[in-house]
């Protein structure tokens, strides 16, 4: 293999983790064509891969590609920065079910393990706080604590803490928002249910978020910063393994990301018409299941990813055309 650009005659590096490829700092391949190139950091031209070298080296990229946590696609371009800084560059349909469901299962399940449940925690302290002081109760009057007096404190005391302390959740502040006006507001628990995804055909989706001061609608660059966060508070609980499974094969079968986010705000408004299930005006995506909820955070995530790296996937996508015309001709004089 050369270790020259056929190009610029630059230099095109090496790596130190293809143990039978080591020329390059950014490799693309295209395991279904059988294609390896080298991608040239100085002029950017993909030099292609002697037909001998490449079977071997394409599996390891593959193969090293599917376990990078990092990465981003669109419908043809894939990147991903392994940690010895060596970059791959995948042609062909993304992986995202198994990659999303390998990438935020562990997450999503580790958030489920960490998190105690909260009704028992409620359960726990209030139960402490209602033994206090029901025991100083008990001492004071010299009656002793029975089965049919404990319904009595439970409407008594256990009853109006569990008030005390869903009124505290729901007046918290869990995110700001910056109005048009250029303040920040606070989003409370409490304006949760009025969060909408609003998907008008032909124009960018946008978030509504009401606060105390009325309603704002955030645009997709926007609302993807305020949702992400959001989403995770709504998901404290994570997923099951099951449940992220099912939540990355609706947005392979939504079409993408964006898609998905999109049909979300369909799903609100068909549901809503059917009526099979308790909406009103101001239920917005708490309406959705939590598989959906969950399915909805990580088409967020990538969506984001997705913006940020859009420019490079455009660049590399548009590369990778013109390499392939001129490697489909090369690969064919050696055809028999």
């Amino acid at each position: 293999m050369f270790s020259t650009c056929l190009y610029c005659h630059g230099s095109l590096g090496r790596n130190d983790v293809l143990e039978d490829f080591p020329i390059g700092r950014r490799i693309a391949f295209d395991a279904r064509r059988g294609r390896l190139w080298v991608v040239c950091r100085g002029c950017r031209n993909w030099n292609l891969s002697p037909l001998e070298e490449r079977w071997e080296s394409v599996e390891a990229c593959e193969r090293l590609y599917r376990q990078t946590p990092v990465r981003v696609s669109s419908d043809q371009i894939g990147l991903a920065t392994l940690s010895e800084g060596l970059d791959l560059v995948r042609i062909g349909t993304p992986l995202r079910p198994e990659f999303a469901a390998w990438r935020y299962g562990g997450r999503l399940r580790k958030r489920r393990l960490q998190l105690p449940d909260p009704r028992a925690t409620a359960l726990a302290l209030l139960s402490q706080s209602a033994a206090l002081m029901v025991g100083a109760v008990a001492a004071m009057a010299g009656i002793t604590y029975t089965l049919t007096s404990s319904r009595r404190w439970q409407r008594a005391v256990v009853d109006p803490l569990e008030h005390v302390e869903a009124r505290l959740q729901y007046d918290r502040t869990i995110a700001h928002v910056r109005t048009p006006d250029g303040m920040l507001r606070p989003l409370r628990f409490s304006h949760i249910a009025r969060l909408e995804i609003i998907a008008d055909e032909g124009r960018p989706w946008v978030l509504r978020v009401a606060h105390a001061q009325g309603i704002t609608d955030l645009d997709q660059a926007h609302a993807i910063q305020v949702a992400s966060p959001l989403l995770a508070r709504l998901n404290t609980r994570g997923g099951t393994p099951g449940q992220v499974l099912d939540a990355t094969r609706r947005i392979t079968e939504a079409g993408d990301a964006e898609q998905y986010i999109r049909s979300s705000s369909a799903l609100r408004v068909t549901r809503r018409a059917k009526n099979t299930i308790f909406w009103d005006d101001d239920v917005g995506v708490l309406g959705l299941t939590g598989t959906e909820r969950l399915a909805l955070e990580i088409a967020m995530n990538e969506d984001a990813e997705r913006q940020a790296m859009q420019g490079e996937l455009s660049a590399l996508e548009d590369a990778w055309r013109d390499a392939e015309e001129i490697a489909e001709i090369a690969d064919r004089m050696f055809l028999p």
